[in-house]
């Protein structure tokens, strides 16, 4: 796993809270290629999009980098298909199907006038958008908005959520500095690069390559999660969150994979058609790295690499990943990591009585506190109930926006929604420590995220609707 270093902070930032998840099950550092598929399954749902409509039809020969469907509420962002092959429509459902495969050269869109500049409209058509990020919200940026500034995170401190930034850099470091420069000229202000303090020699490396750079700012960060966070690292910086919202302007969050695909929509003029996936979790066999085509299936990628017992497919990592169920039957536009967690099926007998030799507590009671350096093979076992609330801070200590997770958890279970607002749930990033270490185990992620809509949909949708009536 990750190795500890001494923890400090970078001069310019003031960070708090965050943990060291220490999970076996860890990617190994090269990419590996799959064999060629019988069939692709392109879902039209990711977390953040909706190719909702169609441009191609049942039975269509289409070519590869063709788009298939667009994004329409979300600024006609594409679906490209992979490869060249036939569409097939309504066999599974929410999944655009292509078989009768065939490789070939991708076909490069060319857009007419853009309402966005060339450059954004080239990563539109060529599939990078998507690799942006709302530094504040996660949501895909307005393409008509103004950047202030953009933050590369060059980690991801979240196990299994996505590919490492030291397997991506390994021989793509000059296309990296080449996607910030691009990166750099598409924001108002600086770009800043966010660099665990390591003893790594990537690390340095990228670190000597940053100086002298115009607008192009290294900065350090402790190796602990969340401490990747788009919006923990804004806040930090002092570029605080846009107020009022409509079209004011915005910071862009970007990871190494993102800064990467910049480059090859915009010097490359190549297409984003696959993806680099982490596999991992305590029920994969050889944990690794892959390129996958979008839609590859996840039964084939998975087949033969994970244990026959029960599991459970995350998409994404154990704190914010999704279930993968029928909604997504092949790899996403936004797929970047896929944890497989075993399922035990049987009770454990007198689990309340064992030491925890074998387990991790952030609480320091278990015996696995005298292994140095072990590592929990982590299964989706609740291992024991849930409680009521304890008061033991830790959620409190841990959190990286400065909250009371536990007072807002009690505040919930009274609907007190003026008082929730009042302790600043706002600034929830939902990064899941609180959920992770609560030794009650109550899901206080869920419950901030829930208020938080709740306060946004019955008082300030009642605050602005009294102030327009006063108005007109």
């Amino acid at each position: 796993m990750l190795e500890q270093y001494e923890e400090t902070t970078c001069p310019t930032m003031k960070l708090r809270g965050g943990y060291n998840i220490r999970l076996a099950g860890r990617p190994a550092g090269q990419i590996c290629a799959l064999t060629e598929p019988d069939v692709l399954l392109l879902p039209q749902r990711t977390r953040r999009l909706r190719f909702n409509k169609l441009l191609v039809k049942n039975g269509q020969s289409v070519r590869c980098g063709q788009a298939l469907a667009v994004a329409s509420g979300q600024f006609d962002l594409p679906l490209l298909s992979p490869m060249s092959g036939v569409v097939r429509l309504r066999v599974h459902r929410g999944h655009i199907q292509l078989d009768s495969l065939s490789a070939g050269p991708p076909q490069v869109p060319v857009s007419g006038d853009s309402p966005y500049g060339g450059q954004r409209q080239s990563l539109i058509d060529l599939g990078a958008w998507p690799y942006l990020f709302d530094a504040f919200d996660d949501s895909v940026p307005d393409p008509a908005r103004p950047a202030t500034a953009a933050i590369v995170a060059t980690t991801r401190l979240e196990p299994f959520a996505g590919p490492r930034g030291d397997v991506l850099l390994n021989g793509s470091l000059d296309a990296f500095l080449r996607g910030l420069e691009s990166l750099a000229s598409l924001v108002e202000g600086s770009v800043y690069v966010a660099i665990p303090r390591t003893r790594s020699q990537l690390g340095m490396q990228l670190r000597e390559q940053l100086v002298g750079r115009a607008r192009i700012e290294a900065i350090d960060i402790p190796l602990r999660y969340p401490m990747d966070h788009f919006n923990v690292l804004a806040r930090a910086l002092g570029l605080g969150p846009r107020r009022g919202g409509g079209k004011g302007s915005t910071v862009w969050g970007v990871r190494t994979e993102g800064v990467l695909a910049i480059d090859q929509a915009l010097h490359a003029h190549q297409p984003l058609l696959d993806r680099v996936v982490a596999v991992g979790g305590s029920a994969v066999r050889e944990p690794i790295h892959v390129r996958s085509p979008l839609g590859y299936p996840i039964e084939t990628l998975l087949a033969g690499r994970v244990s026959s017992e029960p599991r459970r497919v995350i998409d994404g990592g154990i704190l914010n990943g999704e279930t993968v169920g029928e909604q997504q039957l092949g790899v996403g536009a936004e797929s970047g990591g896929l944890t497989v967690l075993l399922e035990p099926t049987r009770r454990e007998l007198w689990g309340f009585v064992r030491t925890g030799l074998d387990r991790i507590s952030y609480s320091n009671c278990f015996l696995s506190l005298l292994r140095p350096r072990y590592v929990e093979r982590l299964t989706t076992a609740l291992r024991g109930e849930h409680r009521p609330c304890i008061g033991c801070g830790f959620c409190e200590e841990l959190c990286p926006a400065g909250i009371m997770p536990h007072l807002i958890h009690k505040l919930a279970y009274q609907d007190a929604l003026e008082e929730i607002d009042r302790c600043a749930a706002h600034k929830c990033v939902g990064c899941g420590l609180c959920s992770y270490v609560c030794p009650a185990k109550l899901d206080l992620r869920r419950e901030i995220l829930d208020a938080n809509e709740a306060i946004r949909r019955d008082l300030h949708a009642t605050a602005a609707t009294e102030t327009e009536e006063v108005v007109g």
